[in-house]
């Protein structure tokens, strides 16, 4: 085949990518846009064919130009904007959860079951809750969850205002997820820890409540903000132990291309955790501190733990899962 020929048949490829790029860099993409990855592919597999083919340099100037500009414009649609960042959180999110349903049991089932051991038993052996709370802990417990306590009013005595008290849980509940992340470098050793120990505070809080203060004060304050909150730091440590499998048992791969592979697939955990855990936030420091009945409060949290499960079983079906 002569370059003329060559240069003629594959002419169409060119103009149809031209065309593509021309609605994408005007974002005014026709249902056509969705042609561009796989145009984009055979362009440069011409640009390869004439270079081997030592053809015209004119022929691969301009195929160079095309490839080019193509890259910069799926690139730029890949990595940059809103809509990377929503695809993250409403469809990748969801999909790496299901993805490790295993690791998110095995990890939830960590968390609860300690916790709830420990709640029932430290009321009859309160020396368990005071040991893990320390006499600090154990006062700033009574003057939240006490017969004659509002969590809410201790709360804004100690921080000054509901917005003070949403800008503490942020910088306290992301900080504590992203710990739990990062431990899962030591083999996952870390994550877990903070788990359990994160596991174990909250039992002996309950269960020191159940000891000395009023159970439904805790309940119906917490009750609002626990099912983005508490699902947001089981994923943090189902995202660190991802990364410190991944060290542990690599497979086939070394153990660095390993750990980069888990890290992507983690990268969507963590930041839908701490999306998750900013919205625990902004319900904790503006929702459960106001002196709502408990049973408005029990019934909002209720319908926030169905509206996560929702989100987390069935958001990103149907979607290309990310690769």
């Amino acid at each position: 085949m002569t370059p003329a020929q060559f240069e003629k048949q594959i002419e169409p490829r060119w103009q149809k990518l031209e065309q593509l790029l021309t609605e994408a860099e005007k974002s005014q993409p026709t249902v056509n846009v969705d042609e561009l990855p796989a145009t984009f592919r055979q362009v440069c597999h011409d640009l390869s064919v004439a270079q081997h083919r030592m053809s015209p340099q004119r022929l691969t100037q301009r195929l160079n130009a095309l490839a080019i500009r193509g890259y910069r414009v799926l690139e730029r649609r890949s990595t940059g904007g809103w809509e990377s960042f929503v695809r993250l959180l409403l469809v990748e999110f969801p999909q790496g959860v299901r993805t490790e349903a295993k690791l998110f049991w095995w990890c939830t089932a960590l968390f609860y079951v300690p916790a709830v051991v420990m709640a029932a038993f430290t009321p009859s052996h309160p020396e368990w809750s005071m040991a893990l709370l320390g006499p600090d802990g154990m006062a700033q417990i009574e003057g939240m969850y006490g017969e004659d306590s509002s969590p809410g009013e201790f709360m804004r005595d100690k921080f000054g205002s509901n917005f003070a008290m949403f800008c503490f849980y942020i910088w306290n509940n992301v900080s504590i997820n992203f710990k739990t992340f990062a431990g899962g470098m030591l083999g996952g050793v870390g994550s877990l820890a903070a788990l359990l120990f994160n596991s174990l505070f909250l039992g002996a809080v309950a269960g020191y409540v159940h000891y000395s203060g009023n159970p439904q004060t805790l309940y119906s304050f917490v009750a609002g903000h626990s099912a983005p909150e508490l699902t947001g730091l089981v994923i943090s440590a189902m995202a660190g132990m991802r990364l410190g499998l991944s060290v542990l048992r690599p497979g086939r791969l070394e153990r660095h291309a390993a750990l980069v592979l888990a890290g992507r697939k983690a990268l969507p955990l963590l930041i839908g955790a701490a999306t998750l855990t900013c919205i625990a936030a902004v319900i904790e420091g503006f929702w459960s501190a106001q002196n709502f009945a408990p049973v408005i409060k029990y019934t909002f949290g209720a319908i926030n733990w169905l509206l996560l499960a929702a989100f987390l079983f069935f958001s990103g079906r149907g979607q290309a899962h990310a690769a």
